[in-house]
């Protein structure tokens, strides 16, 4: 892997306000593609104290991958504008911290199954299997609560409304989302408020 490295330490407007810890960049073939895809990310590290919302530190851009969380964050070539790559690098680094709390992620799952008992997988309305479609019920509510912070309820909600994957997915994250907030709320995913 050849490496294409930035190392980022964002300064906020006053040295009491958070900081976007220090994220490793590298590219898989250190393409022209790859290249633009590392510059892009880094103006959006720099551009949005993501502090919070940084659970690992390395990401590799890929050119033909599907985004992906483990076991290396990798992200690919296909984010056009900040507001996409800044939404997908959420994603996946939210799949960090839902990891961080698996009987919180088996208990979300666990009340959801009772509400949706039968959810699509295979295809683009959810995940890869049953169990994924739950998953991304807890990651991708997380991912719209946290663009809403970062870019405003009406664009975030826009932003998931347009996604082509996981539509059913997102579908119930818009249409359910006092359901959906107080099954994380009560199993303690309360990063994003």
């Amino acid at each position: 892997m050849k490496k294409y490295l930035f190392l980022l330490l964002v300064v906020g407007y006053s040295g009491l306000s958070a900081q976007t810890p220090h994220v490793e960049i590298t590219t898989k073939n250190d393409s022209d593609r790859e290249k633009a895809t590392a510059r892009l990310l880094q103006e959006v590290l720099s551009d949005y104290d993501l502090s919070q919302w940084v659970f690992t530190r390395q990401v590799v851009i890929e050119q033909m991958a599907i985004p992906h969380s483990h076991p290396v964050l990798t992200l690919n070539t296909r984010s056009s504008d900040k507001t996409d790559i800044l939404d997908t690098f959420v994603h996946e680094q939210l799949h960090w911290y839902v990891d961080k709390k698996p009987d919180a992620e088996k208990a979300a799952i666990d009340a959801f199954k009772k509400k949706y008992k039968e959810v699509p997988y295979q295809n683009a309305a959810g995940a890869r299997d049953e169990y994924s479609t739950y998953l991304h019920l807890i990651v991708c509510y997380l991912e719209y609560r946290s663009m809403a912070m970062l870019i405003g309820e009406n664009d975030a909600k826009q932003l998931m409304w347009n996604q082509t994957h996981y539509t059913w997915i997102y579908n119930k994250v818009i249409e359910d989302t006092a359901y959906l907030s107080k099954v994380l709320r009560k199993n303690g995913f309360d990063l994003v408020k």
